[in-house]
C-alpha cells in the first residue's frame, strides 16, 4: 500500500516558482550514493516523497542524506533540513581524587552548583583534577597526559569562589 504525503505537489516555497521534477544525489542507509529525479514530489518535515523517473515507482528520501541538489534543486524546499542542535556537554569536567581536606561531598556540590559536570574517573573531556596527599599516581598521571589542571582542594575552592585559577596553577 503506498502512502502520500498531504497534498503540497511541485509547489516551490521559497520562490514561489513551480517545478514538475526534482533532482539530487543522495546517500541510503547503506552508503550508496545516487542521483535521482522524481517528479509529483511532495515535502513533508524530514522527508520529501515523489515518483522515481527510472523506476517510475513512488520513493521516499530523508532531507538529511541529501549530499546536494541538482539544478534549481537548492531553492524547490519549503523546508530545507536543518540538523538538530549538538548535545555536546558544554559544562567544564572535572574529578576528585585521594583524600581531601575538605569534604569531597561539600566540593561536589560546590561545583556542581558552579556549572562543572564532576567525574568520578578522568575522562576524555576532563579539564580540572582536585587531589588529595594520597592521590593514584596513575589517575594523576593520565590527568596531566591530557593536559588537565591539576589542583589541591583549596585551591580548586579558591577557584570556584573566584572565578579564577591560581598563578601556580597555570604555570605547572
Amino acid at each position: 500500500m503506498l502512502v502520500r504525503f498531504p497534498d503540497t505537489v511541485n509547489w516551490i516555497g521559497r520562490t514561489g516558482r513551480f517545478m514538475k521534477s526534482f533532482a539530487f544525489n543522495y546517500t541510503d542507509s547503506r552508503g550508496h550514493t545516487t542521483d535521482w529525479t522524481i517528479e509529483d514530489w511532495n515535502e513533508t518535515g524530514r522527508y520529501i516523497q515523489g515518483v522515481c523517473t527510472a523506476e517510475e515507482q513512488l520513493r521516499t528520501f530523508r532531507k538529511d542524506r541529501i549530499n546536494r541538489y541538482l539544478g534549481d534543486g537548492e531553492f524547490v524546499l519549503r523546508e530545507p533540513y536543518s540538523p538538530p542542535l549538538s548535545k555536546v556537554e558544554a559544562r567544564p569536567e572535572m574529578a576528585l581524587t585521594g583524600s581531601l581536606k575538605i569534604r569531597r561531598t561539600e566540593l561536589q556540590a560546590m561545583a556542581t552548583v558552579e556549572g562543572m559536570l564532576v567525574r568520578k574517573a578522568v575522562a576524555q573531556k576532563l579539564v580540572f583534577l582536585c587531589c588529595g596527599p594520597d592521590a593514584g599516581f596513575k589517575k594523576v598521571e593520565s590527568s596531566a597526559f591530557k593536559g588537565c589542571f591539576i589542583l589541591e582542594d583549596e585551591a580548586l575552592l579558591e577557584m570556584l569562589e573566584t572565578e579564577e585559577l591560581a598563578d601556580e596553577c597555570l604555570e605547572s
